[in-house]
């Protein structure tokens, strides 16, 4: 699932993203130039550098296990709210590097 990040967009629509994975791997959310958010997974994919300069911005990865995907994280409307509120001050202008720490 992708969440386009460029019109409107609600929290509702960020839960359903979050959602949209199980919590049995490491997951990272991640913004492309053209405005799209995905959850990419990391154990399976893991990237480099060069890959990630293609990218927006994107959030520290999440471990399997701890709770920041999957339906229990989607409802989770502080969580969810953080993570939307990091989204909106880094899109479509960064608020510094690419890299993303939202203290949870």
């Amino acid at each position: 699932m992708a969440l386009d990040i460029n019109g409107d967009w609600t929290d509702a629509d960020l839960a359903k993203l979050i959602g949209s994975v199980v919590d049995d791997r490491d997951w990272r959310l991640e913004v492309s130039k053209a405005g799209v958010a995905t959850l990419a997974d990391k154990t399976a994919n893991p990237t480099g550098a060069d890959y990630d300069e293609g990218l927006h911005c994107f959030f520290e990865t999440w471990m399997a296990g701890t709770d920041f995907v999957g339906p229990s994280a989607a409802g989770d409307k502080a969580l969810v709210g953080k993570i939307a509120t990091a989204l909106r001050a880094n899109y479509p202008a960064l608020q510094g590097d690419k890299f993303i720490y939202v203290s949870l």
